[in-house]
């Protein structure tokens, strides 16, 4: 949302127009494997069951939007500084069945640094015509 100050030197804080904050973690869960005989149990991180991102995603966004999304009518494009955490989101939405979907990584970096040789309304134009 642009409210909290950006943690990385040198890029200021910002909201892209049009776009939602999905976390990743969103499409996660945590599950405790013990091995038989072995002692302690291991803890990991996985992504969710495929009926629980369909739950998850209509939590994040809304029903009428979720459902948008999985027909086609609205595409999505998973963005984030480095490419790592848009990936789970890209994941998730292809176990979904989602055709409509991209992935444009380090996106924040170009559009919050100052200097860009990319002005932030070429990003602008790129992500609002994905998302309608």
């Amino acid at each position: 949302t642009g409210k909290d100050p950006e943690p990385r030197p040198g890029l200021s804080s910002g909201h892209i127009p049009h776009s939602l904050s999905l976390p990743f973690s969103t499409f996660l869960q945590t599950r405790t494997y013990t091995p038989t005989g072995k002692g302690q149990p291991i803890t990991f991180t996985e992504l969710a069951s495929s009926s629980s991102l369909h739950t998850a995603l209509e939590e994040a966004v809304g029903k009428e939007y979720a459902d948008q999304i999985r027909s086609g009518k609205r595409s999505v494009v998973a963005s984030c500084g480095s490419g790592m955490t848009a990936g789970v989101i890209w994941l998730a939405l292809k176990i979904m069945g989602v055709e409509k979907i991209g992935l444009y990584d380090e996106v924040s970096s170009i559009y919050l640094h100052p200097r860009s040789a990319l002005t932030s309304s070429v990003v602008l134009d790129w992500v609002c015509l994905k998302g309608q």
